[in-house]
C-alpha cells in the first residue's frame, strides 16, 4: 500500500550519482556527461531490469541533477497512483 506521505529522501552524491528509496520502488539519478543527467525507476525487488520508467524512454535532455530527481519522482508518484499493488 502508497504511503504518500512517506518523503522520498535521496542519499549518495547528489552532484554525480544518488538514489532513493520509497514505496518499494528505487529511484536513480546519476550524472553522465556536461551538464545531462539519467533518472530510472525500478521497483525494490533484487531485478534490476524491472523498470518501471526512466530518461531512456524519452526523446528530452535532462539537465541537472535537481530535474533529474524531480523527474524520477514524478514519475515513481505517478506509477504507484495508477498500479496500485
Amino acid at each position: 500500500m502508497m504511503n504518500a506521505n512517506e518523503p522520498i529522501i535521496w542519499t549518495g552524491d547528489l552532484n554525480d550519482d544518488c538514489l532513493a528509496k520509497w514505496n518499494g520502488l528505487i529511484l536513480r539519478a546519476e550524472w553522465m556527461d556536461e551538464d545531462v543527467w539519467w533518472w530510472a525507476v525500478s521497483k525494490d525487488n533484487n531485478d534490476p531490469m524491472d523498470e518501471v520508467d526512466s530518461s531512456n524512454n524519452y526523446n528530452i535532455i535532462c539537465i541537472g541533477g535537481a530535474r533529474a530527481r524531480q523527474l524520477a519522482e514524478a514519475a515513481a508518484i505517478k506509477f504507484k497512483k495508477t498500479n496500485k499493488e
